[in-house]
């Protein structure tokens, strides 16, 4: 299907895709080459930059890495629909890095839902009491908001459920939304585990169709941590071994 942006109008401008308005019920996501990550200053007044798929701040950009990205969402969007899951996915189109979304509505302000398998990351300094680096951990779902300002800070099912602040979603499509992003989790760790791959964590965007919490956005190499012989994948690196399975 050609999803060309021209006439199309831009809705949303982010840090590694831009959204635009295909028609009343669909939308075409673009990915960009861009990556986020982190910059950390090192006493010798020199600054290291480490990639990493849960931060706010572009980095750079990885040449070719948008193409990829959309490569990674269709082949795990089509395994999800095989297996019953409820996705956004319409059709893609791979010559101009576009993937064609039905347009769902927000959920609250706007959400992204972590399922964690080992401790890294964000849970050690919010629970560094509790927690252990390479911690092994079983079926750990948490929610946070989309907030850059604010450090996307977790937000409880009391919370989103609560009549006082909105509330933004109902007791059952939390739980709805937990079994979703779990069972598409496990997927992708399964698929990955054929291939001597640890996916430690992975964070899902959702949103709601006919009140139906569906799975949103795109499913890549940034959005997810995966290890090997305990040593991160790059984003290029994951994204370069997505496009070789489904080659």
């Amino acid at each position: 299907m050609s999803l060309k942006l021209a006439n199309l109008e831009r809705i949303y401008v982010g840090k590694t895709k831009d959204v635009y308005t295909y028609d009343e019920k669909s939308i075409v996501l673009h990915s960009k080459d861009s990556v986020t990550g982190w910059k950390v200053q090192n006493p010798d007044g020199t600054v290291t930059v480490v990639e990493d798929p849960g931060a706010n701040e572009v980095i750079g950009e990885v040449a070719g890495i948008g193409l990829k990205n959309i490569i990674s969402s269709v082949h795990y969007f089509k395994m999800f629909e095989a297996a019953g899951l409820s996705t956004a996915f319409l059709d893609a189109d791979l010559t101009e890095k576009n993937i064609l979304l039905k347009k769902a509505e927000k959920v609250g302000h706007g959400l992204e839902c972590i399922v964690r398998f080992k401790a890294m990351g964000s849970i050690l300094r919010t629970y560094p009491d509790y927690v252990k680096e390479g911690q092994e951990l079983t079926d750990f779902f948490e929610v946070t908001t989309k907030h850059d300002a604010a450090g996307d800070p977790r937000i409880s099912k009391e919370f989103l459920t609560n009549p006082d602040f909105g509330p933004a979603m109902t007791s059952n499509q939390y739980d709805d939304t937990k079994a979703l992003c779990l069972k598409a989790a496990g997927i992708i760790k399964d698929d990955l585990a054929k291939h001597d791959l640890d996916l430690i964590d992975i964070k899902f965007e959702i949103g709601m169709v006919d009140d139906q919490i569906i799975l949103i956005d795109e499913i890549s190499a940034g959005i997810m941590r995966v290890f090997k012989n305990g040593k991160q994948f790059s984003e290029e690196e994951l994204a370069d071994f997505f496009v070789a399975q489904s080659a």
